[in-house]
């Protein structure tokens, strides 16, 4: 009975994560067609730098802190020792708000240098000067979203998932809402200049951090009330506040390494791109800056797509991975990890072909006909960086499950000097696409890296998984053929989108129902899922287990 319990709170866990990703990727897909339209693709490259700094500044002042609070949290809650719970709480919050400011102090005092280094030397005055702008903007959001993280890392580590879940899709709601709102008032109503679209996407994040702290405020009084109770109920002492600083800091410390080196590969891109093919005369500045926009802005958003499917079940394995780790069971433990790869590859695959051979049709969708040549070579390109952009945060989320943070630190920074090596290379030889050639290839390099590491301390054995992809592969080929066909018998012009969107699902159907039979056929499903037979009842009973 009680293991039952156990099991079923795994699982309300894993479909509470799920459910957070769904909904914050879901989200995030919707106000960047309208942003765009607002804005100006061109301008979309003022977004895609700031939103660089703000993920890597969010990274360093957070410093991986709420994790830290999260797991304490819940390891002395187990204990009964509340008294600690609410010290590491305050200290976990203090830490976090003086990272905060010194992050955005240094921020402030660099941003009018990062902006000129950003946009590059021949770039126009009144660029810098927007940009300068859109930093100052982002100063606010530095402040008030590491403070939101640290809170809620206090309620993850307390088990109130659905406050951790609801908090996200509240935050990515308002933000959207903000964007869309003010982006329409601002450029469509008092007709100001475009670019007063980017300031209203930028300050929707600190309006959306500060309504969500709000709703901490109001929705957490009865646990806190519970916890002040228990709190009183305590004879014992709670652990001094020197040893909860250290156990705060050895595990943040080793969580931040591995997520700022993951973020110094689009950092790079925005920070040098722009410099980089102007001076080398490969593209003007208003073109870089077009096609910067069109890369980091809509192909990197539309890349995010298939990872909306493949993070869930990330997000419910790794659980599963630790707990097989803390017992030593290497054999379970492998299983589980070939499992979750064969499944990623399994959707992933099939998805990166379709944004292959349908881009024009699903970049014309989400963006509309305006520099949709540009776009659809660029994003076609940029398959490359789905794929392995999706693969190698999965595994490096299964690196830190099961403590091997000293290979991964090691992994990314080797593939952080393989990215400055061939970015300046490619860049200059191939332009947009020499970016998007150099990420893939330090990604890539992640993803064997990591797969050795694996297959050497834990024996995982990926020789029935390779054979699996290229059947995988196979059969996504396969899956294309009648997709085109039935496209091409449409002769789509581009000026509906409704048309192209009926087209599309159309197609969507035939696909799907292609790829289910012949990989039911190839015996893949079966083997993947371990089910005796593939029917689409069983297959959903099996994701439900």
């Amino acid at each position: 009975m009680k293991d039952n319990k156990k099991s079923q709170s795994l699982m309300i866990a894993t479909l509470t994560s799920s459910f957070g990703i769904f909904i914050s990727k879901t989200l995030g897909l919707i106000y960047y067609s309208p942003l765009s339209s607002f804005a100006g693709e061109a301008n979309m490259a003022f977004y895609s730098i700031a939103y660089t700094y703000y993920d890597l500044l969010l990274k360093i002042s957070s410093a991986g802190i709420p994790f830290a609070i999260a797991a304490l949290v819940s390891r002395y809650y187990a204990k009964e020792d509340y008294k600690t719970v609410l010290l590491v709480k305050k200290l976990g919050i203090s830490i976090v708000m003086g990272l905060t400011f010194i992050v955005a102090l240094v921020f402030g005092l660099l941003s009018p240098s990062l902006a000129r280094q950003s946009m590059g030397a021949s770039a126009s005055a009144t660029d810098i000067e927007n940009l300068k702008m859109i930093f100052s903007i982002l100063l606010l959001a530095v402040i008030l979203v590491p403070y939101l993280s640290a809170i809620r890392g206090y309620y993850q580590g307390l088990k109130r998932l659905d406050l951790y879940g609801s908090s996200q899709a509240l935050e990515q709601f308002v933000r959207v809402f903000c964007i869309i709102f003010f982006g329409f008032l601002l450029t469509r109503v008092f007709a100001l200049e475009s670019i007063y679209a980017i300031y209203a996407a930028i300050g929707a994040a600190s309006v959306a951090a500060f309504v969500t702290i709000i709703f901490f405020m109001f929705f957490t009084k009865e646990d806190d009330q519970r916890i002040d109770e228990l709190v009183k109920g305590q004879t014992t002492k709670a652990v001094s506040k020197k040893i909860l600083v250290v156990e705060i800091i050895s595990l943040s410390v080793p969580y931040l390494l591995i997520s700022f080196l993951g973020s110094l590969s689009a950092l790079v891109n925005s920070t040098f791109f722009m410099d980089s093919v102007t001076k080398a005369g490969v593209l003007s500045v208003e073109q870089a800056k077009l096609e910067m926009g069109i890369l980091l802005a809509n192909c990197n958003k539309l890349s995010s797509i298939p990872q909306v499917l493949t993070l869930g079940f990330s997000a419910g394995l790794v659980p599963y991975l630790s707990e097989s780790y803390e017992k030593q069971d290497v054999r379970t433990l492998n299983k589980q990890i070939i499992s979750l790869i064969e499944t990623v590859f399994f959707i992933l695959i099939p998805a990166v072909l379709v944004f292959i051979f349908f881009a024009k049709d699903i970049y014309y969708i989400m963006y509309g006909n305006s520099n949709l040549e540009i776009g659809t070579k660029l994003f076609k390109f940029y398959a490359l960086v789905t794929f392995t952009d999706t693969i190698a945060p999965i595994l490096s989320s299964i690196m830190i499950t099961l403590r091997l943070k000293k290979e991964a630190t090691l992994t990314l920074l080797a593939s952080c000097a393989i990215k400055l090596f061939t970015f300046f290379i490619f860049v200059r030889l191939m332009g947009s696409n020499g970016m998007t050639l150099s990420t893939a290839i330090s990604s890539g390099f992640v993803i064997i890296m990591y797969i050795i590491i694996l297959r050497k301390k834990f024996g995982t054995k990926f020789s029935r998984t390779f054979r699996k992809t290229l059947f995988i592969l196979i059969s996504s080929f396969i899956m294309i053929l009648p997709g085109v066909l039935v496209h091409n018998l449409f002769h789509i012009t581009y000026t509906s989108r409704i048309i192209d969107i009926l087209v599309m699902m159309l197609c969507g159907v035939i696909m799907v129902l292609v790829y289910y039979g012949i990989t039911v056929f190839l015996g893949l499903p079966q083997a993947i899922f371990n089910i005796k037979e593939a029917t689409p009842r069983a297959l959903l009973k099996k994701f439900r287990a």
